[in-house]
């Protein structure tokens, strides 16, 4: 049980979770597509890290919050049920998303006889459609986007119980034991197999950010709050721009003439979340927190609103997302259209998400007021 008392139990979601977990679906949209002007702009272009920490990240912040209070108002029987019922939504999302992608690789194969251009690993059927299928139920070779979705299963099945199981007793050494095994990735990546084939996320790196996360949310649920100096939090600052800028210079050495720097030659690998993705991105997200407060006004604007939206509804909005990135690229590789072309098709993609986000966020409050009203009548 966790020992730690709730003081902010009843208190409104901090809306920078779902604001910037919105953020990182859109850019996940258009970092999936091939040659996608629009991702140009997106968080991979300046520096070593890129929407998927984020993603996992704010999952395990959110993961966090909510299982902790389960925990404290339901036990573990609660626990179990709670993430029985999200891992069974995980998968039926992924089967679902999976299924419309091999669908579609399937009907452009035999539009387009010439292979050729069909040498993306996002928009290759490895099989046929059958074997495919049969690949996707067991989790052995799902298409290579909807696939990633089974890094986010072991995560609910396994990081969350794990981590609330330590953090009943201490939850900074629950955060510890999952660095070593972080580190221990670092060294035998090859240590456990991955779940599913042409899966680029190694489930014992990765859980080291989850669980990051995992522990911010379980914090944020205790009435002990990490205190810090003024000089400390301002060093911390200098840090973590340092790390940001460090990560532009190694980004744009060349363009910027200055490979004769003494820059190391940073490893960046994403498959096992590597020391200088982890750094960066930690980077970016404690000066996310450091200058944009819970109460920014931004986060009251409508277009915020909308992203927020998108956020709450992440796991429905990746599985979308996931379909029209392999339909934006199959559009890019096979019609080769011109920039506006793509930038005008990217914009009818997001304007699609938001407006499934806002339908889907209206329908559970819809859903919940009678609930409510019931319950406290």
């Amino acid at each position: 049980m966790v020992k730690k008392p709730l003081d902010r139990a009843g208190s409104v979601r901090d809306l920078r979770i779902d604001f910037f977990r919105g953020l990182a679906l859109y850019m996940i949209l258009v970092d999936h597509v091939v040659g996608d002007p629009l991702s140009r702009f997106t968080i991979q272009n300046f520096g070593f890290s890129d929407a998927a920490e984020a993603f996992i990240f704010l999952s395990g912040v959110s993961c966090g919050i909510v299982y902790s209070r389960v925990l404290v108002r339901r036990g573990w029987a609660g626990v179990a049920a709670a993430i029985s019922k999200r891992a069974t939504q995980i998968y039926a999302y992924y089967v679902l998303s999976s299924l419309a992608v091999i669908v579609l690789l399937k009907a452009a194969e035999s539009l387009f006889k010439n292979t050729l251009v069909l040498n993306h690993s996002f928009i290759i059927l490895r099989e046929e459609p059958v074997p495919a299928i049969l690949s996707t139920l067991f989790l052995t070779s799902p298409p290579d986007l909807p696939g990633i979705l089974v890094v986010y299963l072991v995560l609910t099945v396994v990081a969350i119980p794990l981590f609330l199981l330590g953090a009943g007793a201490s939850a900074e050494l629950t955060l510890t034991a999952s660095g070593l095994v972080w580190v221990m990735s670092q060294f035998y990546p090859n240590l456990l197999p991955h779940l599913a084939d042409h899966s680029y996320f190694n489930p014992l790196a990765w859980q080291f950010l989850f669980s990051i996360g995992m522990f911010v949310g379980f914090r944020y649920n205790s009435t002990s709050e990490w205190q810090g100096t003024t000089q400390f939090s301002r060093w911390l600052v200098k840090v973590a721009w340092a790390v940001v800028i460090f990560g532009l210079l190694y980004r744009y050495r060349s363009q910027l003439h200055l490979d004769w720097l003494p820059i190391p030659a940073v490893t960046n690998d994403k498959d096992n979340l590597s020391a200088a993705r982890l750094l960066h991105f930690l980077s970016i997200a404690f000066l996310c927190t450091t200058y944009v407060k819970s109460n920014n006004r931004i986060l009251r604007w409508r277009p915020a609103t909308i992203v927020i939206r998108t956020g709450q509804c992440s796991l429905e909005m990746f599985s979308m997302g996931s379909i029209l990135s392999v339909l934006l690229t199959l559009n890019n590789v096979l019609r080769h259209p011109s920039r506006l072309e793509e930038v005008a098709l990217d914009c009818v993609a997001v304007l699609l998400m938001a407006l499934t986000a806002v339908v889907l966020t209206r329908n559970r409050q819809s859903y919940r007021q009678p609930i409510e009203l019931a319950t406290t009548n």
